[in-house]
């Protein structure tokens, strides 16, 4: 009886076994059907995601200057949580790299790149380093002639390595060459152009000081260690065309620039810059911020820098011409239709000055303005073109709107700040900060609110007008003010990315939400041609750029203490990125980094408390 019991029972569990087996897998089976996109595919598949535009509703426009929010559909994010990560190639830096072999001009080799003495190759790590020099201190009455550079905080820096920053040749080594102040090197470093400068080492430890002149270093050798000089620990740090031979002070009783000596840090990296493939100028490293304008012929584009007005050679960066201004100049803008400069002072002037013709087909500026303007409460505005010339003033959420004859067309307070802006033939299109701001069209006649709440960057394509915002991607109907949503994307994370228009009509964006960051190519119509992840570029700030129809990646990383940018080709056809220039600062100044396409040929970077890069990639 027990064991008919126990056949029974176990066929019974047989039976049940078998049957939640085939519920299993006709679930499995069923989810693989619904869920298309929940599987990730490999490196090699090429993802396709159709996405059918969705209309929203629209509503009739209101004839107010109030923006009021109209209902949005909210249709279900499509993309995967993580995209097929993009394929990354190039090394612009290995590219550079060589060993040093002897050469006529220099018996120890060339120069490749130069390095950073702490930490090399890029000096990331570094607590301090890169500042300081010519800075007065009236403790020695004099002015510092090298940087001051220390590894660590909160703890000794004695012992940490330092690095030769090149190849070169040892010219002077002395384990005692400062006497209290401990050890020195100095390192002859030549360039292929025949041209040479000396790398100062002091405060070493003097047992570790091995190297005597003579000797042949390459970039990145140890060559000795931070010794205890009369300061705490660190490494004083020179470079400068003097004193092969002898130590000197360290001080100099005038700015180090007027006898011999460099900017260590900045020489540095506008070497590397300068090597870099598709260089063709660099404009050294200026302590004074610079805005790019707008080119004015086909030799020269206008620059606003430390205040001043000033006219650069797109060929080699150098200065055209400047223009002196009596009171400090805070904004500009280019109106090339009427040959007009609008540019606003510290004292709260508008001003049209005169774009004339120069010597060699150039383009000068007169020295008298057409008209000027007073508006009260001006003192960094932002300007902006209004259609069929003329100039819009924006401070705050304040706005005025002048002809370009200099008469005052109407003013107006909007509900918030603007955000983005585009100019199209007949208006000008204004996004607002926040999640949910008014649109605005601008004309020289009014300003009017669409009867739409949605906030974004703008981007024309042909007659097509796309808004990326933080819910989507939407085209734009500026005759029925009406906002379509073509594809929905999940919560951007922190501030919108960017969106640039491809040369097929479509547009790319860059978008970064909780669970991966992405790019996004679009067809004309607004279906997902591709998406590929771009986490595995780490942290930073990104600007896309079409330049002579072919798109890039600007990447920006670092802190206050160094800042370095990454510009990738993007190659629409495979989806991939290739790494094609490097550049950075150890003075970073933020607000004065921006990227532009000067014309077909020629893109410039700004590096904010660097140089000034020309590239034609």
């Amino acid at each position: 009886m027990h064991k008919q019991l126990g056949q029974s029972w176990t066929w019974r569990k047989t039976a049940v076994f078998l049957l939640i087996g085939f519920l299993l897998f006709v679930g499995c089976k069923t989810a693989e059907i619904d869920s298309p996109l929940t599987a990730s595919p490999t490196h090699s598949e090429a993802v396709q995601v159709t996405q059918t535009a969705v209309p929203t509703k629209t509503t009739t426009p209101q004839p107010t200057h109030t923006a009021t929010t109209t209902p949005s559909p909210t249709p279900t994010v499509t993309p995967t949580a993580t995209a097929v990560p993009l394929t990354i190639t190039g090394d612009p830096r290995a590219d550079i790299l060589h060993e040093p072999e002897p050469q006529d001009i220099s018996y120890c080799g060339i120069v490749d790149l130069l390095d950073f003495p702490l930490d090399p190759p890029d000096a990331l790590t570094v607590h301090y380093g890169g500042r300081g020099f010519g800075n007065f201190r009236s403790r020695y009455d004099q002015y510092h002639a090298g940087e001051d550079w220390q590894l660590v905080n909160g703890r000794s820096n004695l012992g940490v390595p330092v690095y030769a920053i090149g190849h070169g040749r040892v010219v002077y080594a002395h384990p005692n060459g400062w006497g209290t102040d401990k050890g020195v090197i100095i390192i002859r470093h030549t360039f292929a152009d025949g041209s040479t400068v000396l790398s100062f080492y002091g405060h070493m430890e003097p047992e570790s000081v091995t190297l005597r002149a003579g000797d042949c270093v390459v970039r990145g050798q140890h060559i000795a260690n931070i010794g205890k000089p009369r300061t705490p620990p660190h490494l004083h740090f020179e470079i400068r065309t003097h004193m092969p031979d002898e130590p000197g002070r360290g001080y100099w009783s005038v700015d180090p620039t007027e006898a011999g000596w460099l900017a260590p840090s900045p020489f540095i990296w506008n070497q590397r810059m300068a090597a870099m493939p598709g260089t063709v100028w660099t404009r050294p490293f200026s302590a004074a911020a610079t805005q790019y304008i707008d080119q004015v012929d086909g030799e020269t584009f206008l620059a606003l820098e430390a205040g001043q007005l000033i006219a650069l050679n797109k060929r080699d960066g150098t200065l055209r011409w400047q223009q002196p201004m009596t009171n400090t100049v805070t904004s500009a803008l280019l109106d090339a239709d009427h040959a007009l400069l609008y540019a606003t002072t510290d004292t709260g002037e508008l001003s049209a000055l005169p774009l004339l013709p120069g010597e060699k087909n150039t383009t000068i500026m007169a020295e008298e303005p057409l008209w000027q303007v007073e508006l009260d409460g001006v003192s960094s505005p932002t300007l902006l073109p209004l259609p069929a010339g003329g100039v819009v003033v924006l401070v705050r959420q304040g706005i005025t709107a002048v002809s370009a004859t200099g008469e005052l067309l109407w003013q107006a307070e909007l509900e918030k700040r603007p955000f983005d802006w585009l100019l199209t033939e007949d208006q000008l299109i204004l996004t607002s900060t926040g999640q949910q701001g008014p649109i605005y069209s601008l004309t020289a006649a009014e300003h009017k609110a669409w009867p739409v709440s949605l906030s974004g960057k703008l981007l024309q394509v042909g007659e097509h007008i796309w808004l990326y915002g933080t819910e989507g991607l939407y085209r734009l109907n500026p005759a029925a003010l009406t906002a379509d949503l073509l594809y929905p994307l999940a919560q951007s994370r922190g501030n919108l990315v960017d969106i640039i228009s491809l040369p097929d009509g479509g547009a790319l964006i860059a978008h970064q939400d909780r669970d991966d960051a992405r790019l996004i190519a679009f067809a004309a119509d607004g279906a997902v041609q591709w998406q590929r992840s771009y986490a595995e570029l780490g942290l930073g700030e990104l600007r896309l750029l079409l330049h002579n129809s072919q798109p890039y990646l600007l990447q920006q990383t670092g802190s206050d203490i160094t800042t370095q940018f990454k510009l990738y080709a993007i190659d629409i056809t495979n989806s991939t990125l290739r790494h094609i220039f490097t550049g950075g600062t150890r003075t970073p100044l933020p607000e004065d980094n921006w990227l532009v396409s000067v014309d077909d040929d020629l893109l410039v970077l700004n590096v904010g408390g660097g140089s000034m890069v020309g590239l034609e990639p």
